[in-house]
């Protein structure tokens, strides 16, 4: 196993399933240091099982759909690690597939609030800690389904993820920071 990420603090969003916690426990497994940001309790799962490989890793349960939240998870892995190189903003998803015209506005909203705001304020706390250290990596999970059927909120979202990792890209690249986006 390659340990490319030896020495690394990893933050990885919606790390309790899935995409997220794969990713999680790769990094891991390649030496990282890793902080899963999570809502449900399973992320306390992940973390046992990365310390059972002989990896390290904490959790934290935040809301990421707001600053506050973002910006206490960048703060714990600082704290615990003094620094971020890598932060993974997988969090998100498909809350309901239907036609548009059967969404309701506040579904719209919880769309929208669920797959956008996590990476858009969790790129800007991280970036904070980045600045200063002059390197750091980004990785912004998006989607196919910005070109898909019955998710319109979703997919305007996803699409938002899209123009954040570009516009981001371009204003961090001089200072060291790669912003890149990868669609499942």
């Amino acid at each position: 196993m390659s340990r490319r990420f030896e020495n690394k603090v990893m933050v990885v969003t919606g790390a309790a399933q899935g995409i997220g916690r794969c990713v999680a426990e790769r990094a891991a497994e390649e030496g990282a240091k890793v902080l899963i940001v999570d809502r449900s309790p399973a992320r306390d799962d992940v973390v046992a099982a990365i310390h059972a490989s002989g990896g390290t890793a904490e959790a934290i349960n935040v809301d990421l759909e707001t600053w506050a939240g973002c910006e206490e998870a960048m703060a714990k892995a600082q704290s615990l690690w003094g620094r971020i190189d890598i932060l993974v903003n997988n969090v998100g998803g498909t809350i309901w597939a239907k036609p548009y015209e059967h969404y309701e506005p506040k579904q719209i909203d919880a769309e929208v609030r669920r797959s956008l705001f996590p990476t858009l304020y969790c790129c800007r706390a991280a970036i904070e800690r980045m600045l200063p250290q002059g390197s750091g990596v980004i990785v912004n999970v998006s989607s196919i389904a910005t070109r898909g059927l019955n998710r319109v909120p979703y997919a305007a979202a996803k699409g938002g993820v899209n123009a954040i990792t570009a516009s981001l890209a371009w204003e961090m690249a001089e200072r060291g920071i790669r912003v890149v986006a990868t669609a499942p």
